[in-house]
């Protein structure tokens, strides 16, 4: 049996060989067959462009104003010319430099194949074709045999004549040509990627970003992971140290977002297809209704119209919402809200959640639960962001959204607190009052439940929950209207859990019982009867409502079998859970300190050059301590979980990690092999006799199978293997995403690079490589007699990649599939639809660079030994480059940058095709024979080996020269950055209409030039009273740049406050700004207004601003989470204002809300805006 599998296995491989001697006919019509597809593909590109903007042109309208490009003309071909107009530096600053040093790449092969294709095709081709082998008889004489050169081969090496191996002095001085003009193109485009990339990251709009400042240090001994320590040993850089975060390790809490983030999603789907089933179930009867009433179809169109109508204003209006934090959604929130606490003298620890400060009340009274740091006025605010009438607090009113929710009913409960004076301090989580010790920053609950009487008359023993009155109802005779607090119902259970429960009576509301961590989140005496008949029960029956399985055995890592496990309610499941997490994950985020602290920390400095410098310096004196060290790190981008792996950790997982690829690179093949035997299904009955079976089938299903099951399997295998990568590289420690895209390039590189090409081009069977693989000195016959008869499939794999992949990738055959097929089965809730919107395609570097670059190795080996190859490269090449360039402007959108480095890991990885050329080209020169069968190219041959030495050499001098410049930046450039920065400060500020003030001569630069000068009149340093402007020669980056406000010594959380009050670049431009959103055609503009009013220009705000965004950037993902919201759309039966009704009336730690989401008339959610939930802080590039 082992030897049938290994036969068969072996039947599959080197299936490049068998296209050996193809006719020039097959392949015009494999080529045809390319072309027409081609044709089909671009046409309905055309057809569809100008109609589908959201497929063909997102950029234009669904990205901030920093990265929009500007629509291309109608028209079928007028798109075109921005294509190739758009200018370098405008690329740059819309799509990043990944994205431009890719199409950089596309270029640079087309840089490498036009000249060569010029050179090479008419030399060689001649030399293989005239008086070639062809069909021609060997010596001349029929009884010698005859040569059997066919189709293409014939233009390729192996037709030259024995009595003509002279002609291969011809074939080295093209090998040798080649070579030098490729490595004279690698260090051109080196020495241009690193001038562009340094010009690029010394720009003033990159140094202002936290990134370029910032390193991440690794394996920090114990002794010095502190603030203090790490203070002292990095403030020997120039500028100093700016801020420093020690990270810590959440992985408990972070465990606790993501069980929380997924109820809630299961949450918001079941409370949605509640909703939705109520409404169809509404539409059918009155369908049946209507029917029973004869009403024709006009009038019935008429109602449907009238229906969608409704829904739309449903979609525009507001809604209401329950359990709002009121956390920072928009950039002025962030900034503002902690100008505020900071002027109050508060803590400087809530900058940007305001949840956070919530949290850290329990203990306190539920009262205290809600509160954030929004405003620092004691006045009362309105429900939900509602500020009353008689306040006008402008800190509040430009803290708080601007739409306020109502309260259930659509009343607001500001009118009846309004005469609250501001001597007592007010609770406004649901509506309660806090007692007048307490303060109060800002609304955070959600309305409490309108029209709630008093029980206590006839209730024969009330709560204490609902007798406790607040100092307002004392006043007025009203009863609190809080009856829905954090703590449950009273059990008792013999005599202590009766004293217990009396000393529990006695508690302020959300205090926790003892040896409990956290205190209970929802009533659990509550009762959805006690609120009368839900809305629901109107249209459906309890059977009717979603039901899911808890985890198996209780355990929560466990997974939930069907017909296994607890069945449960999902509603009411979930509730309990989200509240629980909710209250949970913002007390641990209140307490950061009980969470132990991991081996890293990111260090920011004054200054981008200290930076690069830290990250190059040897900073201990124990080997592999504070190291490795990483600059250029984005904060969205950081794999918090790899921070705390030690250096030896790290050693153990590279290996594993590196030996479970190098076993997938080469065993990949078999199930590879295995779906090419799909379609050999013959052969397979024939080689195992009980698959005999196979025959007694039907012919039909039999060509079926082997037609569909093969391409599936396999394009199920080629995608899983991106993942699969993707998964070992982040096991292998790596700490950002960008860096597992840069890991991912050099596995998927080799991965290809061995099953393209090696399996399909070299080896008849599985077990010819391995079988050659230690034997070194084979591998250049090796790859002799495999790779020229293997050069006719190339041929057609280039075409068809060429052909096929560019218009589908202008098509957008995948996003199509997805928007007309997908979306209407799988997006059910409002925030599904809103993120198949708002969400663009994501290029993936790491599987998308080594594509191009095994299909560019591909061609430099075939060069010579099949030159015709060079022409498919240049057609393929040609359009991957303008295609790819409509795309990156137009469609995919770019999150996060490796600043590049992809470019020149690129270029070292296609000396991987010069390096097999070199061999290839080294075992054909020793295999020809002349007419007398000796060896008649040695001289060739040894003249190869000297080029492979002198290539690994030259690569290797290469890398030295480039290295250090590739990913740092040299101190020499410092002095003009800081020179750019001066002048675009000034630019900033001529183009804002604010008066000029260069800042670079302070008061006591001022004070000190007098004095010097009245020193030394005829001095140097007497110019300097002629002008303001300063002088690089003068003074040095290191003295200047520290004392301007922009490079201040700390940040300002560590030293003195800045006023706020002053007004900020940003407010100035926002004032100015004309909203262009509106100007966009008319079906666009709803979809426009998602992103309306968005800036994420970093130039745009103060130094001081800019610090209150970093200051929470580089803490953990678990840290910053923010709660979310369970939006649901609104419906004209009630049933969603009911459902937030009682949701609030089960706890107050839900966020559930239906602002701008409705149904249509079809039972199905749209929506006007985004999520309540949806930050427009994430959308800024820190």
């Amino acid at each position: 049996m082992a030897t049938d599998l290994q036969t068969a296995l072996d039947h599959a491989g080197g299936s490049a060989q068998h296209r050996e001697g193809e006719s020039v006919k097959s392949f015009v019509a494999s080529l045809a067959t390319a072309i027409v597809v081609f044709v089909l593909e671009f046409l309905a590109f055309l057809l569809l462009k100008g109609k589908l903007p959201r497929i063909y042109q997102p950029r234009t309208y669904l990205v901030p104003d920093r990265e929009r490009t500007e629509p291309s003309p109608p028209g079928l071909f007028q798109w075109v010319g921005p294509v190739f107009r758009t200018s370098n530096s405008e690329f740059i600053q819309k799509c990043g430099l990944d994205a431009y040093f890719f199409l950089r790449y596309l270029r640079m092969l087309l840089k490498i194949f036009v000249p060569l294709a010029c050179v090479v095709l008419p030399t060689l081709l001649p030399l293989n074709k005239a008086g070639g082998k062809d069909r021609t008889f060997k010596n001349g004489t029929e009884g010698s045999g005859q040569w059997n050169v066919t189709g293409l081969d014939q233009l390729a090496w192996g037709n030259v004549a024995p009595n003509h191996t002279s002609r291969y002095w011809g074939h080295l001085v093209m090998a040798l040509i080649v070579i030098i003009y490729v490595c004279a193109v690698f260090f051109d485009e080196l020495k241009g990627y690193i001038r562009l990339r340094q010009s690029y990251m010394t720009s003033p709009q990159h140094r202002l970003r936290a990134s370029a400042t910032t390193v991440l240090v690794t394996a920090i001994p114990r002794d010095w992971l502190s603030v203090e320590a790490l203070d002292k040993l990095f403030d020997v850089f120039p500028g100093g140290v700016r801020n420093i975060w020690i990270n810590r390790n959440y992985d408990d809490l972070n465990e606790k977002v993501k069980q929380r983030n997924a109820l809630a999603l299961k949450l918001e789907e079941a409370q949605t297809s509640l909703i939705v089933k109520c409404k169809k179930a509404q539409l059918k009867r009155e369908k049946n209704e209507r029917k029973a009433k004869g009403i024709d179809s006009q009038v019935d169109g008429q109602s449907k119209k009238e229906e969608e109508r409704k829904a739309s204003q449903l979609a525009m209006d507001s809604g209401i919402s329950s359990g709002n934090p009121h956390q920072a959604q928009t950039l002025d929130q962030i900034l503002k809200r902690d100008r505020s606490s900071k002027s109050n003298g508060e803590p400087r620890r809530n900058v940007l959640d305001p949840a956070k400060g919530a949290a850290g009340m329990v203990g306190q009274g539920v009262g205290k639960l809600g509160k954030s740091v929004v405003g620092i006025t004691k006045k009362l605010v309105g429900v939900d962001g509602a500020p009353p009438n008689a306040i006008e607090s402008e800190t509040v009113s430009d803290a708080v959204s601007a739409d306020a929710s109502s309260t259930p009913d659509g009343t607001s409960v500001a009118g009846d607190l309004s005469h609250h004076t501001s001597t007592h301090d007010t609770e406004s989580v649901e509506g309660t009052t806090a007692p007048p010790t307490e303060s109060v920053d800002s609304p955070t609950g959600p309305a409490e439940a309108p029209n709630r009487t008093d029980t206590s008359s006839t209730a024969p023993k009330r709560l204490f929950w609902k007798s406790r009155v607040s100092s307002r109802s004392r006043e007025s005779g009203n009863l609190e209207v809080d009856e829905y607090p954090l703590t449950g119902p009273d059990e008792p259970a013999g005599q202590v859990e009766k004293d217990k429960i009396e000393k529990r009576r006695t508690r302020k509301e959300g205090e926790k019982d003892e040896g409990q961590e956290y205190p209970l989140v929802y009533n659990l005496d509550f009762d959805a009867e006690d609120l009368g008949p839900p809305e629901w029960k109107k249209y459906l029956r309890e059977k009717d409502r979603e039901t899911m399985r808890l985890p198996i055995f209780g355990l929560s890592w466990m997974p939930s079998l069907w017909l296994i496990g607890k069945k449960v309610d999902t509603i009411d499941h979930c509730r309990k859970e989200v509240a629980r997490l909710n209250l949970e994950i913002e007390v641990d985020q209140q307490n950061p300190e009980k969470f132990p602290l991991m081996s890293s920390a990111f260090i920011q400095f004054n200054h981008q050059v200290a930076a690069h410098m830290a990250c190059q310096a040897v900073s201990h004196h124990v080997p592999k301590q504070m190291e490795p060290r990483v600059v250029e790190i984005s904060p969205d981008d950081v794999i918090w979980d790899n921070m705390s792996i030690s250096w030896w950790e790290r050693y153990l997982r590279t290996f594993g990690i590196l030996t479970v690829v190098c076993g997938m690179v080469v065993g990949w093949a078999f199930p590879v092999a295995f779906t090419g035997l799909l379609s050999q299904l013959s052969y397979l009955e024939s080689a195992f006799p009980w698959l005999g079976w196979i025959d007694r089938m039907p012919s039909w299903f039999l060509s079926a199978i082997q037609g569909i099951l093969p391409a599936l399997f396999l394009a199920i295998l080629m995608a899983l293997l991106p993942l699969i990568l993707r998964f070992l590289s982040r096991t292998q420690g790596l700490h950002t995403g960008m860096a597992i895209e840069l890991m991912v390039q050099n596995y998927y590189f080799a991965f290809l690079f061995v099953q393209l090409f090696l399996v399909v081009a070299i080896s008849s069977s599985f077990s010819t490589i391995i079988d050659n693989v230690t034997d070194v000195t084979s591998w250049p016959q090796l790859l002799a007699q495999n790779i020229p008869i293997s050069s006719n499939y190339f041929f057609s794999y280039m075409v068809l990649q060429a052909m096929s992949v560019s218009a589908g990738a202008l098509l957008q055959i995948f996003n199509l599939v997805s928007w007309f097929i997908l979306a209407p089965w799988l997006d059910t809730t409002g925030r599904k639809k809103w993120a198949r919107t708002t969400n663009l395609n994501q290029m993936q570097w790491g599987t998308f660079f080594p594509v191009y670059t095994t299909l560019a190795s591909i061609g430099l080996i075939y060069c010579v030994v099949s030159p015709l190859i060079l022409i498919f490269n240049v057609v393929s090449f040609g359009l991957f480059w303008f295609v790819y360039r409509y795309n990156t402007l137009y469609v995919t959108k770019f999150r996060f940058d490796t600043g590049g480095l992809l470019f020149p890991r690129g270029i070292n990885q296609l000396f991987t095709g010069l390096y097999v050329m070199e061999l290839c080209l080294i075992g054909l020169f020793f295999l020809v024979r002349d007419e007398e069968g000796k060896v008649a190219c040695k001289g060739q041959g040894i003249c190869m080996i000297v080029a492979l030495v002198l290539t690994a050499g030259y690569q290797i001098l290469l890398n030295e020269a480039f290295g250090p410049l590739i990913r740092y930046l040299p101190i020499t450039l410092e002095e003009d950055a800081v020179r750019r920065d001066e002048e675009f400060e000034r630019a900033q500020r001529v183009r804002l209409g604010l008066p000029i003030d260069d800042g670079a001569d302070d008061e006591d630069d001022r004070h000190d030039k007098i004095e010097l000068s009245n020193l030394s009149p005829g001095g140097r340093l007497h110019k300097f009273r002629q002008t303001d402007l300063p002088s690089p020669g003068h003074s040095s980056w290191a003295t200047r740049s520290p004392r301007s406000p922009r490079f201040s010594r700390r940040s300002s959380y560590f030293g003195a406050n800045t006023d706020g009050s002053a007004p900020t670049l940003k407010r100035l431009q926002e004032k100015m700004a004309h909203d262009a959103e509106v100007q966009g055609p008319p079906g666009e503009i709803k979809t426009r207004a998602l992103f309306a009013g968005i800036h994420d220009e970093l130039e745009d705000l103060t130094p001081d601003e800019r610090d209150q965004l970093v200051q929470r950037a580089f803490q953990h993902d678990a840290l910053r989470a923010r709660r979310p919201v369970i939006w649901i759309p609104r419906d004209d039966l009630g049933v969603s204002d009911d459902e937030i009704y009682r949701t609030q009336g089960f706890s107050k730690h839900i966020w559930i809300s239906n602002e701008y989401q409705a149904l249509d008339g079809k039972a199905r959610p749209i929506f006007s805006r985004s999520p309540p939930d949806f930050s427009e802080v994430d959308l800024i590039q820190l």
